[in-house]
């Protein structure tokens, strides 16, 4: 018969595991042959672990019902010295977790881990016999789709809040729930979100959380609700440093609508490019008013992998982490009236050499087949005569004026 509930201290670690470039070194996670490519990275999963901690949760066990390999829910024990709950309805990626929850027990991150449970069966059956401090859940999503819609969710999250809602424990605003949801929800769908949870919990309060490794990718999107919700806060980005033991940065604050302007630059200003995720979760007027302080700035770009922005004073960065939100910022040394192709390429080689620059970077739209044969022209022609200066290339929207900018 087969054993439906299982304990990790009785986990067998003899399965495939793999390396997680981000965990402490000797630490391996168990996958089945499904799931590999889903696991949580163990950096992402401990840093939002470290942000749930400081919401003060009450005392209980937390519960993840669609728990997949269990990273998650074995840092949430680990960082928080809890008990966890996961279920999972493939028996092959359960008995993974359960093997998860042991190495990372073994690996000195304490006892909670080893007398926590993995269950093989159905996220969506409820036991009011039992209550929870938290409820985590990570529906599954189709690998290969472009858009995730809602119902391609599983489980979807009207069961799940159906099944558990009554054993669910209140904090101070509310019981403790987060939603890790698809990157690619759109603004309609996360209204349709939030629409889900008011039929449930009216007036919970709400706070979505957009994460980022880098890249100028959003890796994952969730929302925090009633203890974990921060207080008259709709939005939060996480930025994962590269660096471990570097501390994420965090901005947080409500959307603000971001409005172009086709205002010439000048000579003299500066241009950023900025982390297209940090644009993406509408926080990015927030990072700008902490690093511009009460200086004027004009967005000329708002959408697309280079977001971009000018202003008349350099930018204040106190932290590395700050300066993660950035691909690029300089001064505009010299506007060039010319388009970019192989055949006008010399213009702005002779531009740069007359300042300078021994370095540039094309940080503009460019036709993809064409990227590499431009930027290796350029790299190879200012090699031979160029300068000791290091900049890159932006692009004014909407004409061919190239702007020049000195890092």
């Amino acid at each position: 018969m087969k054993k439906l509930n299982l304990k990790p201290k009785e986990a067998e670690l003899g399965g495939p595991t793999t390396i997680d470039s981000t965990a402490p070194e000797g630490l391996v996670f168990h996958y089945a042959d499904e799931a590999k490519p889903l696991a949580t990275p163990w950096q992402v999963a401990i840093e939002r672990a470290k942000l749930v901690r400081k919401c003060k949760i009450p005392d209980g066990p937390i519960l993840d019902p669609a728990c997949g390999s269990g990273i998650q829910l074995a840092a949430y024990c680990a960082m928080m010295g809890r008990t966890g709950v996961g279920i999972e309805m493939d028996e092959l990626t359960a008995r993974a977790a359960n093997s998860n929850l042991r190495r990372v027990a073994e690996h000195g991150f304490g006892q909670t881990l080893l007398d926590s449970e993995i269950r093989i069966g159905d996220g969506t059956i409820g036991n009011l016999d039992q209550k929870f401090a938290m409820l985590h859940l990570d529906p599954a999503r189709p690998r290969n789709s472009r858009t995730h819609s809602l119902e391609e969710m599983a489980p979807k999250l009207p069961d799940i809040f159906a099944a558990w809602k009554d054993s669910l424990i209140d904090g101070e605003r509310g019981p403790a729930i987060l939603l890790d949801l698809s990157p690619r929800l759109d603004s309609n769908q996360r209204d349709e979100v939030e629409s889900i949870v008011e039929n449930f919990w009216p007036s919970i309060g709400k706070t979505w959380v957009w994460t980022s490794r880098g890249r100028g990718r959003v890796d994952r999107l969730s929302l925090w609700l009633g203890q974990l919700s921060i207080p008259d806060i709709s939005r939060r980005f996480v930025r994962i440093p590269p660096e471990i033991k570097q501390k994420p940065l965090l901005i947080e604050g409500d959307f603000c609508e971001l409005i172009e302007h086709r205002r010439p630059p000048r000579k003299g200003e500066f241009v950023t490019i900025l982390d297209a995720a940090l644009v993406e979760s509408g926080l990015a007027e927030n990072f700008l008013s902490q690093t511009l302080g009460h200086q004027d700035f004009t967005w000329s770009i708002t959408e697309g992998r280079r977001p971009q922005v000018h202003h008349s004073n350099q930018l204040e960065l106190d932290t590395p982490q700050q300066k993660l939100m950035l691909q690029a910022s300089g001064r505009i040394v010299k506007l060039v009236h010319t388009d970019l192709t192989l055949e006008t390429i010399g213009n702005l080689v002779d531009a740069a050499r007359d300042y300078g620059f021994g370095k540039l970077t094309l940080r503009m739209a460019v036709e993809p087949s064409m990227q590499p044969k431009l930027q290796g022209s350029l790299d190879r022609q200012l090699s031979s005569k160029g300068g000791p200066h290091t900049g890159f290339v932006a692009k004014q929207p909407h004409d061919e004026m190239l702007l020049l900018c000195l890092e």
